[in-house]
């Protein structure tokens, strides 16, 4: 049975939940005013997996399709991928009345989603996400993105679907490294809100790494439902928002440093994470164990926790470079305790040197 999650905004829509069953997709199709046909953006990984799942849901409807997919990977959130997409757009002839579906991860969510909010200035969107992250984060809120050389998700929008649905099915293809790298993020909503979800992962780690299905939709619903309370709170990240950023001030320098090669996006969060905690002990905001509570929890999921021997200068200057500082002042999301974070702008640059080097 489906679980429905409203996310009240000036455009609200439903994420509905399940497994193995997307007939809710069908049947929202169905009573919907779009045009009937559909512009399905995935990547050649998804399609070859579960793009026949999808079909067989669609064509219970009286709905067309095209499907344009493109080659995975972080490489492909780049202006090159979105002007492919709006030439397809085009050439199938594309309006502001036929809906896009971003069918995959985050990267196709964010890339798909950018195109789908400035092509004809807005097309209706729906969210079909295939991975932990885009199921339980990047699917829900409206964050569109590109990258830029200069820096991850510098050039994006705030763009709201029409709807969102997650079925857990999708992940039963994930390898274990790809299915469990996400848990930085799912720790995260644990860290910055709920701490009875950081104890549900401490208490149930070995059916959660047995993947145990029951186990895996609680998680994936208790995020999901976090994500959209922040976001009815705060739509365009003028204040709380920005909570959900825990772990990524540095992880996007990570990131960028390494020309988005050497870590996935949840593993580079995940040792951003660890810097947080570090930097939140080091000001005397959480003790020692609630620093190694955080840091084991990441490591159970063999999540690195360790900072490369690169420049800590280099990184601070990345790190100025990140859409989230302002006028070149650096904002980090610090831990008071799991469930409890604040915002913090005033840490002095010769500290974060400091707690960089602890943890090379």
């Amino acid at each position: 049975m489906s679980q429905v999650i409203r996310v009240e905004l000036n455009q609200s829509y439903n994420i509905t939940i399940s497994y193995n069953d997307l007939s809710d997709l069908s049947n929202f199709l169905k009573n919907s005013s779009f045009v009937r046909r559909l512009f399905i953006i995935s990547d050649a990984n998804v399609c070859r997996l579960h793009l026949q799942t999808l079909l067989h849901y669609i064509e219970k409807t009286n709905f067309s399709y095209s499907i344009y997919c493109f080659e995975p990977g972080e490489k492909s959130k780049s202006k090159e991928v979105l002007f492919d997409i709006y030439d397809f757009l085009i050439e199938n002839k594309a309006d502001r009345k036929t809906p896009l579906v971003a069918f995959g991860g985050g990267v196709v969510g964010d890339v798909a989603s950018f195109a789908a909010s400035t092509f004809m200035r807005g097309m209706p969107l729906i969210h079909i996400p295939t991975t932990v992250v885009s199921q339980t984060d990047s699917s829900i809120g409206g964050k569109t993105a590109i990258n830029h050389p200069k820096g991850k998700n510098l050039i994006g929008t705030f763009y709201q679907p029409n709807a969102v649905f997650i079925d857990t099915k999708f992940l039963d293809t994930l390898s274990n490294e790809e299915f469990f790298d996400a848990f930085s993020e799912i720790i995260k909503y644990g860290i910055i809100m709920d701490r009875q979800l950081f104890r549900f992962i401490e208490e149930h780690i070995g059916d959660i790494l047995k993947r145990d299905y029951k186990a895996i939709q609680k998680l994936i619903y208790d995020c999901a439902k976090d994500k959209s309370l922040i976001v009815q709170k705060d739509e365009k990240e003028a204040n709380l928002r920005a909570i959900l950023n825990f772990g990524h001030t540095l992880g996007h320098a990570i990131e960028a440093f390494f020309g988005y090669k050497k870590y996935t996006h949840p593993q580079a969060v995940s040792i951003g994470e660890v810097f947080a905690a570090k930097l939140s002990y080091k000001l005397g905001l959480i003790d020692e164990q609630t620093f190694i509570r955080i840091k084991n929890l990441l490591e159970k999921f063999r999540l690195p926790t360790k900072i490369d021997n690169i420049d800590p200068s280099l990184l601070i200057e990345i790190m100025q470079r990140d859409k989230k500082a302002k006028g070149g002042i650096l904002e980090f999301i610090l831990t008071k305790g799991i469930g409890e974070v604040i915002i913090a702008n005033d840490i002095d640059n010769s500290l974060l040197i400091e707690t960089i080097r602890e943890l090379q």
